[in-house]
């Protein structure tokens, strides 16, 4: 059998491209609770206004209108009381461009949060402040603020990069 190189590279160059768009998909990834990213805000705000009728929620927007080369940008954050696994806490939804990039959970009652998280056998950080990775792309972390709230932050890597990238392109 003899080695054909330029049947080597095509074969090679089609694998490269299977794999860059698979690792770049846009799919989602698993946040909190039953929150995934690149959901909207309309599908959120249905989801929270199931859960949470009586619309003690607040929302927030910041948005720049596109100017020569710089593409437009808007942010929406939406919070308000929340209760993952049973446990009462105030919960900061993060949308960049109408899509479900971040997520943050505070409550006092930390400790029972993380028995809940380790007890449905879910990856936990060992440590306040440890960055560890719960599904595709998903980041997490919590910390203890001095007002002895915990604060439990998960983030869509993929989105968080897509920002921080506009930032470096165009601030």
């Amino acid at each position: 059998m003899r080695f054909n190189e330029k049947s080597f590279y095509l074969t090679s160059t089609i694998w490269i491209v299977v794999f860059t768009i698979g690792c770049t998909s846009n799919s989602t990834t698993r946040l909190c609770d039953t929150f995934q990213s690149y959901l909207s805000v309309a599908d959120v705000s249905a989801k929270i206004n199931q859960a949470n009728p009586a619309g003690e929620w607040k929302k927030e927007s910041k948005k720049t209108e596109p100017s020569g080369s710089r593409p437009a940008y808007e942010f929406i954050t939406m919070s308000g009381p929340f209760k993952i696994s049973g446990i009462d806490g105030h919960l900061k939804l993060t949308f960049y461009n109408d899509r479900l990039m971040s997520a943050d959970f505070s409550t006092l009652k930390g400790h029972e949060y993380i028995a809940s998280l380790r007890l449905r056998q879910e990856k936990v950080p060992e440590n306040a402040g440890e960055e560890i990775t719960t599904d595709r792309r998903t980041g997490f972390r919590y910390y203890l603020d001095p007002d002895s709230a915990f604060r439990f932050t998960w983030y869509d890597k993929k989105l968080e990069a897509e920002w921080a990238d506009w930032l470096r392109k165009y601030s």
